[in-house]
């Protein structure tokens, strides 16, 4: 039997125990190690997941010593296995110590972040060398491209976030916006952003039209998330609905919704990235509103499916909103409904084909 032993940084992340069900899926026999964090729920992945430590609160100098400590304990049950580590941290320190092959998979560019211009262009370096020596690396955005350039073919695939294959099914109804009557629009997913909290208080407080619905979890200990939840208990039109189950919950999100928030805080890592939300948008035909200057907001102004706003700025979200016109929704609701909704399902037939020869 084909077997894969799983490293990651997070067994709190939905999206890895997606990655782990689809190898399961393929026939592989799955052993997962990872890091978890106090108060937070552990994903329930199709084998019992083996922690390795709690990285709550921890320096990064006391979470490399304890990843360190924990690769050399399991170095032994890794040898002679394809091995996938899920972000830097975990591939610069267990490579060396485990040596092993392994599948690298980069869902954000985290070290774009940090100030320090020696430790920037190190770890850069490092994640660099991490990807020359893999077996495969897997990029959730065709974005990071645009970053780490001239890595060769066959080193590399570019999986995006899409919608899971076990969504139930979604029935397309017609569906237009009267800008003078009320207008829905939906975030989901961790509330967390800056440019989230921005968003729903410019609606609150000056378009009583506008019903922002909030789908998700407020991020514990986040100050945008506390003055989000404020806003929610003050004002009518915004609605929180809660924690929702991805993705049996998404239809009936979906359908609530004229259009989806996806404006994330501009930052190296997110000016990059290419965020499920985008296939959600068009899987489930609902115009997106993103920040200007990224990545997806050039795949969504090319593909013409949503709006590109500077989400930090007041005017600029009240600008939105003041002009937004029927004639406009209908062209980019049109536009997301001329796209098959087959290429925004998670299929992944590539990665295994790719993984097979290795």
């Amino acid at each position: 039997m084909k077997e894969i032993v799983f490293i990651l940084s997070s067994l709190c992340d939905p999206h890895y125990r997606k990655r782990v069900e689809e190898f399961v899926e393929n026939g592989y026999k799955v052993t997962v190690y990872g890091f978890a964090r106090k108060n937070q729920v552990i994903e329930k992945f199709p084998c019992e997941p083996i922690i390795l430590g709690i990285t709550e609160n921890a320096s990064y100098k006391d979470r490399i010593k304890l990843y360190y400590k924990s690769f050399k304990s399991i170095a032994g049950n890794c040898r002679g296995k394809l091995c996938f580590y899920s972000s830097l941290d975990i591939a610069m320190i267990a490579r060396p110590i485990i040596r092993a092959k392994y599948i690298y998979e980069i869902c954000d560019l985290t070290e774009l972040a940090i100030n320090n211009h020696i430790i920037r262009k190190t770890l850069v370096a490092i994640n660099k060398l991490a990807i020359k020596n893999s077996a495969l690396t897997i990029f959730t955005s065709e974005g990071f491209l645009d970053f780490y350039k001239n890595i060769p073919s066959n080193k590399y695939i570019v999986i995006p976030n899409k919608v899971s294959p076990n969504c139930p099914p979604f029935s397309i109804e017609d569906r237009t916006i009267n800008p003078t009557e009320k207008i829905k629009i939906g975030f989901v997913g961790s509330i967390r952003y800056e440019t989230t909290y921005n968003f729903v208080k410019v609606c609150a407080e000056h378009f009583p039209n506008v019903e922002i619905h909030l789908f998700g979890i407020y991020s514990e200990g986040c100050k945008f998330a506390a003055k989000t939840k404020t806003i929610a208990e003050k004002y009518d039109n915004v609605i929180y609905h809660g924690r929702f189950k991805n993705p049996d919950d998404l239809p009936a999100i979906y359908s609530q919704i004229d259009m989806v928030l996806s404006a994330y805080t501009p930052c190296p890592s997110v000016i990059y990235a290419e965020p499920n939300k985008l296939y959600e948008a068009i899987y489930f035909r609902c115009p997106i509103i993103v920040n200007k200057n990224t990545f997806l907001s050039k795949k969504v102004d090319r593909l013409n499916i949503g709006y590109s706003i500077d989400a930090l700025d007041i005017d600029s979200i009240k600008s939105f909103i003041n002009n937004l016109s029927a004639d406009s929704y209908n062209s980019k609701r049109a536009q997301c409904s001329s796209i098959d909704q087959k290429e925004c399902i998670n299929t992944n037939k590539d990665l295994f084909q790719r993984i097979a020869n290795i």
